[in-house]
């Protein structure tokens, strides 16, 4: 397998110099560090969050058994090493002599544990990652075997999302504990969550990796774009993330600050209600379709129609300013199964008002956008292009933007008929098994599939992308559902964002392509 995000087959031996390269070394220069954020942390429980930002906060203090790199190679980190004893056994060697912050051991046993809570936790949303580890061992101290249902050529990169955690302290503290306090085996120990105003972190002086030199970091949530810059131009912070287009050259040619840019491969789409038959009120009824009225997406003219409809040349160059790329599928090219033979349909207004009186809208109908306004970079601004685009075909929009706080919990419980959103994960398979597969709770199937599409044909396509370990049938897999996703229109792929920060000068750190801002790979001159 030759991916480059997942080469989850075998590699053992790997140790801790690998890590040395991306983490300071001097903890002599130490100095506190201000982050600005663009929203706060939904919890501090890692298994019940699927959101970067969050991922970000709980990443000082939590550690998976393996990690991406900045750029998203797979590296070692309590675990020491793997390999794959069969098609259905995995090993893992962890490290040994790390302790939690609370003083507990990191072993088998709490490798064990952290998985199985993943695993079986009702509430939990990393089912999609774990759920084919049907037999989790601790065979010794340092030593995790794991027995999978199928073949999991993901494996190595899966358990990467699943942060480890005490068993008696989760125990104890229970899922409400666990959401306010964390404790994990990080660089950076919890000291305090306000709530919308501050998380502050101090160095773990017992930390079994390099030392940080942040040493006292503060992350502040800062929703509003302008906000951000402002409060870095003024020096209250070091770091932001997400500059707003419209700044970035005013911070690059500000003496004293520096702008850090990536491509990343966060995708921006629109989902669609194909699971209600009509609109009406949450939960029966599609709630942005006028009562009593048809659901419209349920046919797939419609949903070709509006992929027809959209410009996201336009909307790149225009309402993104040049900084993202356009999507021809949920794939970016640079990850492993991108099939370089699908594009998204010509920008074409005469063949979506075609399709749309083929379909039996020959002057459109009325639909509610559900959008975020502080989540992604130009949301809102994006919102309202579409909203002009689809009006152009005789489509009536209603935009309705929300703050995240408010967007994802709604959307959560599918409270949308039309929604723009955002994905990022890095892992390909995963990409289609949570926003494309028929919704499982279960399984993890469908985690971020909000407009509950389902074809029973696709999810058994996905299952092959989950289980196959022959390299040659699991590309033809990935290519399958990029084709047949083309064409039955799941989701409408709009664009992939890029990924822009602003740090004072003196300030060096890698821009992650997983969209994580970690203190400890600040280094300072």
């Amino acid at each position: 397998m030759t991916s480059w995000i997942t080469r989850p087959l075998v590699v053992a031996g790997v140790a801790l110099a690998l890590l040395a390269g991306i983490a300071p070394k001097n903890y002599a220069q130490g100095r506190p560090v201000i982050i600005a954020a663009s929203g706060d942390a939904e919890t501090m429980d890692p298994m019940l969050t699927a959101i970067s930002t969050t991922g970000s906060v709980q990443r000082h203090m939590l550690e998976p058994l393996t990690d991406n790199d900045p750029d998203a190679k797979i590296i070692p980190m309590l675990a020491a090493s793997w390999r794959a004893v069969d098609t259905l056994t995995w090993e893992f060697k962890l490290r040994s002599g790390v302790r939690f912050h609370n003083g507990e051991p990191f072993n088998a046993e709490a490798a064990k544990f952290s998985i199985e809570r993943a695993r079986d936790h009702p509430k939990s949303l990393q089912k999609a990652y774990v759920n084919l580890m049907k037999d989790v061992r601790a065979v010794d101290e340092t030593t995790l075997r794991i027995i999978t249902s199928d073949p999991s050529p993901d494996l190595v990169a899966n358990i990467g999302a699943i942060f480890m955690l005490p068993p008696r302290y989760a125990r104890e503290a229970g899922d409400e504990g666990l959401g306010r306090k964390p404790v994990g085996t990080g660089p950076y120990r919890f000291v305090e969550w306000v709530r919308d105003e501050r998380v502050v972190l101090e160095a773990n002086p017992n930390y079994w990796g390099p030392k940080p030199q942040a040493t006292r970091v503060t992350i502040r949530p800062i929703p509003e774009g302008a906000t951000r810059v402002a409060a870095l131009l003024a020096g209250e912070v070091d770091v932001i993330e997400g500059i707003p287009i419209p700044d970035v050259p005013r911070v690059a040619k500000t003496r004293g600050f520096k702008v850090l840019r990536k491509q990343g491969p966060r995708l921006i789409f629109l989902a669609m209600d194909a699971s209600r038959d009509r609109g009406g009120a949450h939960p029966q009824f599609s709630p942005g379709i006028p009562a009593g009225q048809p659901n419209p997406f349920k046919d797939v003219r419609v949903r070709q129609a509006f992929y027809s409809a959209i410009n996201t040349k336009e909307i790149v160059e225009q309402v993104m300013g040049g900084a993202a790329a356009p999507a021809e599928q949920i794939l970016p090219p640079f990850m492993y199964g991108y099939n370089p033979r699908v594009r998204r349909p010509s920008y074409d207004p005469s063949r979506a008002k075609r399709l749309l009186a083929e379909a039996g809208y020959p002057n459109g109908f009325t639909v509610r956008l559900d959008v975020p306004t502080d989540r992604y970079v130009n949301d809102r601004e994006v919102g309202l292009a579409l909203v002009g685009m689809l009006s152009r075909v005789g489509i009536t929009v209603q935009l309705n933007g929300m703050p995240r706080a408010i967007y994802f919990p709604r959307m959560r419980v599918f409270d949308t008929s039309l929604q723009m959103s955002g994905w990022l994960t890095l892992i390909s398979s995963i990409n289609w098994t949570a926003m494309l597969g028929c919704v499982d709770p279960k399984t993890g199937y469908g985690r971020a599939n909000y407009g509950r599409y389902c074809s029973a044909e696709l999810n058994r396509i996905i299952d092959v992308l989950n289980t196959e370990m022959d390299e040659k049938k699991r590309l033809a897999a990935f290519y399958q559902v990029a084709e047949f996703t083309r064409q039955d229109v799941g989701k409408i792929p709009l664009y992939f964002e890029e990924l822009i920060r602003g740090v004072k000068d003196g300030i060096s750190m890698p821009v992650r392509v997983d969209e994580y801002v970690l203190a400890h790979e600040i280094t300072f001159k």
